[in-house]
């Protein structure tokens, strides 16, 4: 029987929020495969390591060349069903040798940090990727949550809304959620778009 390739949601950053199953399926992993942030925190002695980069057809064909050998362990930030390297991976192995061990995503530490309930929100990712549907969501009165980039700023999104005719929501943006530097802003849209801090690794709520 083929050995299985796991992918683990290893939550938002902080050791702490990853799960029990998480933590016994990295134990047992011969190889760990993640961003260079993520092995940092979760390889262990003992355990060999790929750093994913920008190349991920190489990444996928070096998962092909040793996941029948030893055992692979793919690490994803937040949950491997939310917008991570999960998807693409699916696209390129068999259903049944692919296991997906859930995470905390950002988006759930970022509702708790607020203390709103998410079950009726419509979730964006502006991160790597371009997805047009943000001011009509909020147009039909949906609270949007938004993944954010370098280069789709949160002021950036700010700027954006105003001039496609937004009203003036209110706003939070929650930075390197759970980490040491985690910072969480709450304003308006236009105070938003004014705001001269630099914000990195951010969800952004917008409508609450």
């Amino acid at each position: 029987m083929e050995n299985i390739i796991t992918i683990v949601g290893v939550g938002p950053g902080d050791p702490e929020f990853l799960t029990r199953a998480g933590a016994r399926a990295l134990a047992k992993g011969e190889i760990l495969i993640g961003a260079p942030r993520l092995l940092a925190s979760f390889l262990s002695p003992g355990q060999e390591s790929y750093p994913l980069g920008s190349d991920l057809e190489a990444a996928t064909e070096y998962i092909r060349s040793n996941y029948q050998f030893k055992k692979v362990v793919v690490l994803v930030s937040g949950d491997p069903g939310f917008y991570s390297l999960a998807a693409f991976l699916r696209n390129r192995f068999p259903e049944e040798v692919l296991e997906f061990i859930p995470g905390i995503s950002s988006i759930q530490l970022m509702f708790a940090r607020l203390k709103q309930p998410w079950q009726d929100v419509a979730f964006i990712s502006r991160h790597g990727r371009q997805d047009q549907r943000l001011l009509g969501v909020l147009q039909a009165g949906l609270v949007a949550a938004v993944l954010t980039d370098k280069v789709n700023t949160p002021q950036g999104l700010a700027a954006e809304l105003l001039a496609g005719g937004c009203s003036d929501l209110p706003v939070s943006v929650g930075c390197n959620l759970s980490l040491e530097t985690e910072y969480l802003y709450r304003g308006s849209l236009s105070q938003l778009k004014d705001y001269n801090k630099i914000l990195l690794n951010c969800v952004v709520v917008i409508g609450v």
